[in-house]
């Protein structure tokens, strides 16, 4: 896909083994640090099932569908005993590196970074002010991490994009000429 997902500092889940969920006379505990992104939990066996998570380093975002889709949650460094928006739910996690103290993306008009470009800090609840609005057809992410809108004042689908993403062509991932708003992710931010 031409993007890069750069390492990060670890995220650990406490889940119940497959012995927990099927036996509940047995109460052990399996711990699985993780230190880059994963589009899909299943590829190591913990797929939906996370009931507490510990992040040390940079934030991380926990989407409740593989391949960071889905309903989301950015969760800063501490130990989140309970989770109950997600528990259970979580199937692909992503790591904003660098945290999230700044924002910047520059988004373009044109596949691979082609045509006009434009360079946001800060949210844009419509890109019509930027004479960009369904326009976009790549991006590059250079701080924090941002929620793609296809709808004006932060409406309709979401997409997430973290630092580090260079995404070269929106035509694989159907949201070519689609994205109307923007905004940074906040700490403790969580998808409605």
């Amino acid at each position: 896909m031409g993007s890069s997902f750069p390492q990060c500092s670890s995220l650990t889940y406490q889940l119940p083994t497959v012995l927990v969920t099927h036996l509940s006379a047995f109460h052990s505990v399996h711990h699985l640090p993780i230190s880059s992104d994963n589009p899909d939990l299943s590829s190591i066996g913990f797929l939906n099932k996370a009931r507490s998570i510990k992040v040390h380093g940079d934030p991380w975002i926990v989407f409740t569908e593989k391949h960071y889709k889905g309903k989301f949650e950015c969760l800063k460094p501490g130990n989140y005993n309970s989770i109950p928006a997600i528990e259970k739910n979580i199937s692909s996690v992503r790591c904003v590196n660098g945290g999230l103290y700044s924002y910047k993306i520059t988004v373009y008009e044109h596949i691979h970074y082609g045509g006009r470009a434009v360079t946001l800090t800060e949210a844009a609840d419509t890109l019509k002010s930027y004479d960009f609005d369904n326009m976009i057809s790549s991006h590059k992410v250079a701080h924090g991490a941002w929620i793609l809108y296809n709808k004006e004042y932060y409406n309709g689908n979401q997409m997430v994009a973290v630092a580090g993403d260079e995404i070269p062509n929106y035509l694989p991932l159907g949201w070519n000429d689609k994205v109307s708003s923007l905004k940074p992710v906040e700490p403790y931010e969580s998808s409605e």
